[in-house]
């Protein structure tokens, strides 16, 4: 039996968020009237400064921004990795492979789009000793043979080796992808005590269930997809089985109940679905005494945050008014 996370690494996590942005610090961030300002602001927070202190205002890009808030919510979680063994083998483990494979998807879709001249891939250097994805060649890559030679030592190879070079489909792959992913997660869960595991998968098909939802109702709606193949894209994996409501018999969002009536287009409904997640792992970060649950809470906070940043920082760069930044704001 796995080891639960340690009663300290729980102090350390909270003690982690304790130092999150704000509500005036957002508002201050949303009034900035240039990315390098954004950048100026960060600096102040915590979290934040030390990475931001290494780069020069003046030569900061939306992307290279991105790219590095990106990267300081893997060092951040690396800094808690540190406390416990088990922290690191399940929740650490996890974001790493899920980092692996949003830059494989990310190389696929500059690849499909002819624009892989584009891509870069920015990663911690204790990644080249966590992860068998040679991320040197992945940057040099240019075809879809490059990335299989980039990626032959790990278990992504068998995946991608499945599909056609010359005519692969981006949303099977990344079904495929995560529903590894998510096996893997399966996997640690199902080894703690019978509690744990049982909440923790609880959160885990709670999660799995609104990433479903978005990905149906975004090929149904939005892009008229057929049954067939939305139920090629749901994520299936291990006892979890979608079955919470039956959505492919849906065609529009007045049958769905469980939506909010303003959400009509993919970017709201993207927006509900962090909305959902972000209620949640909030209270549960707050209230949780089991420390699995409260670091994958941890996650899905960052992962939001860095979201808000990211369309802040794309609504200073576009000029876009105040109001309208802050209304994309999850808080």
């Amino acid at each position: 039996m796995i080891k639960s996370v340690s009663t300290a690494v729980i102090v350390k996590i909270r003690s982690r968020y304790a130092k999150r942005l704000t509500n005036d610090e957002f508002d201050s961030l949303s009034s900035c009237r240039s990315v390098s300002d954004v950048a100026s602001q960060l600096k102040k927070n915590p979290i934040y400064s030390e990475i931001l202190s290494r780069t020069d205002n003046k030569e900061i890009r939306r992307e290279f921004l991105e790219s590095i808030l990106n990267y300081s919510f893997l060092e951040d979680l690396s800094i808690i990795a540190k406390y416990d063994l088990s922290f690191e083998k399940n929740i650490f483990k996890y974001v790493i492979t899920r980092f692996e494979v949003q830059q494989i998807c990310k190389f696929l879709l500059f690849l499909k789009s002819h624009t892989v001249d584009s891509f870069e891939c920015s990663f911690p250097s204790f990644f080249k000793y966590r992860s068998k994805i040679k991320f040197d060649d992945l940057n040099k890559a240019e075809t879809y043979e490059n990335l299989l030679d980039a990626i032959k030592k790990t278990d992504y190879y068998t995946i991608l080796n499945k599909y056609n070079s010359n005519n692969f489909d981006i949303n099977l792959i990344e079904t495929s992808l995560y529903n590894y992913i998510f096996k893997l997660l399966l996997n640690s869960v199902s080894k703690f005590n019978h509690k744990i595991s049982k909440d923790m998968k609880k959160i885990l098909y709670n999660y799995i269930d609104i990433s479903n939802i978005v990905r149906i109702v975004r090929s149904k709606i939005f892009y008229n997809a057929e049954d067939s193949y939305i139920d090629n894209i749901i994520f299936k994996f291990g006892d979890y089985k979608f079955s919470k409501y039956d959505i492919l018999n849906k065609s529009n969002f007045s049958n769905f109940d469980f939506i909010n009536d303003n959400v009509k287009s993919i970017k709201d409904l993207e927006k509900f679905s962090k909305i959902l997640r972000f209620k949640w792992s909030k209270k549960n970060i707050r209230y949780s005494n089991i420390a699995e649950i409260v670091g994958f809470s941890y996650i899905i906070l960052k992962e939001v945050e860095i979201s808000n940043l990211i369309n802040i920082i794309e609504g200073v760069r576009y000029g876009l008014p105040k109001e309208f930044i802050q209304a994309a704001i999850i808080r």
